[in-house]
């Protein structure tokens, strides 16, 4: 059965929720794992692949925006449920949506803040998961 941890952090700051995820990415990778990250919109993809280049100085994560064509990368980020080559071990969700099929990955990481519309999506989605038999894990994390 599919992990599901809820990531909340301290702050209510959105750029510190998309550069949490390139931390957890970072670590992933190390570990050998596969990333999607789900993001709402293509605006915040874009801005996620260029956090993905510069968010630590000595740091590179190879990494494609998901779609037809897309090179085959360790981390993908798009706004579908899965990516488009359909495999991928961890999945951190960025969007305020629930992963429509959360058993096609081994881990989900849902990342909240303490900006009110993001709470509110974030406690929607952990009753979604309890609702599908998935008893999700929750931590509190500082952003720095």
């Amino acid at each position: 059965m599919v992990q599901v941890d809820f990531h909340i952090l301290d702050s209510d700051d959105a750029r510190a929720r998309l550069v949490y995820a390139c931390r957890l990415t970072d670590k992933a990778r190390e570990r050998g794992h596969r990333v999607f990250l789900r993001v709402a919109d293509d605006s915040t993809a874009k801005t996620l692949d260029e956090l993905l280049w510069t968010f630590r100085d000595r740091s590179f994560i190879p990494h494609a925006i998901d779609g037809p064509g897309a090179p085959d990368e360790p981390v993908l980020i798009g706004t579908d449920d899965a990516p488009s080559r359909g495999e991928g071990d961890l999945l951190v969700n960025l969007a305020n949506s629930p992963v429509a099929t959360p058993g096609v990955f081994q881990r989900i990481v849902e990342i909240g803040d303490n900006d009110p519309d993001v709470r509110h999506s974030a406690r929607q989605r952990f009753r979604w998961y309890r609702e599908q038999g998935i008893e999700p894990e929750h931590r509190k994390v500082g952003h720095s």
